[in-house]
């Protein structure tokens, strides 16, 4: 009786151990490969050169930065021939996104949720982010075991960081930004703009600063995105 209920009992601490400790992973579960982004800046700054598999990292970023890197790592990973999606709790990448990740656009934060839980615990993605929603602590621990049973590499742009085994934070360095000059010497445009990210983990702490390109976009004249604006132009 007591044998029959031993490999019962061991599942169950185990998942417990991931819901409460996310760190506290067995050994074995710790040789699958880190996920490299293929951004270089960030893979030198993360553990082991790239995105743990199976638990759940946290990006807080309140002074920004994080979309557009987030956008390049995510390309990075799709043209190693991997999968990835994007959950865009927010609607805020456009309407369309061509060659790159699966982008899911829910109209409720409960649906992206739902929508990221289904994505994770698939296990068909190497890498997953979910942006433009806060999810509750309950919320939070659900998304860290289904990133456990699919075994993907996953990243939460959130406020919250209690069940992240490691966290990310970025923010722009105004200072450093490149300009442009107009014909009269004065500021025309930003070409680059500087970002400061640094990398937290149990026992590590790093940190980088890259310059992203700055590219200009006319601004639509339509509020609907699948409507032409006034000069004929859908996006």
């Amino acid at each position: 009786m007591t044998a029959a209920l031993a490999p019962t009992r061991t599942i169950a601490l185990r998942s417990l151990l991931v819901e409460r400790f996310p760190n506290a992973v067995l050994l074995p579960e710790r040789s699958a490969p880190s996920l490299a982004t293929g951004f270089a800046p960030l893979d030198r700054i993360l553990p082991n050169g790239g995105l743990p598999r199976g638990r759940m990292v946290v990006w807080q970023s309140k002074t920004g930065g994080a979309t557009a890197i987030l956008r390049t790592a995510c390309l990075g990973v799709v043209n190693r021939g991997e999968r990835a999606a994007w959950v865009d709790g927010g609607k805020t990448i456009g309407p369309s996104w061509i060659q790159g990740p699966l982008v899911v656009r829910p109209d409720h934060p409960d649906l992206a949720l739902r929508a990221t839980e289904i994505l994770l615990r698939s296990g068909g993605f190497a890498l997953v982010i979910l942006t433009g929603i806060e999810p509750d602590q309950t919320g939070m621990l659900r998304l860290s075991r289904m990133v456990h049973e699919g075994q993907g590499a996953f990243i939460a742009l959130t406020e919250r960081g209690l069940t992240a085994s490691i966290r990310l934070t970025s923010r722009f360095l105004v200072d450093q930004f490149r300009w442009s000059a107009g014909p009269f010497g004065t500021v025309a445009a930003v070409d680059a703009v500087s970002v400061e990210i640094s990398v937290k983990a149990s026992g590590w702490s790093e940190r980088t600063t890259v310059s992203l390109p700055a590219k200009a976009h006319d601004l639509r004249l339509s509020l609907e995105p699948g409507l032409a604006d006034r000069r004929g132009a859908l996006d």
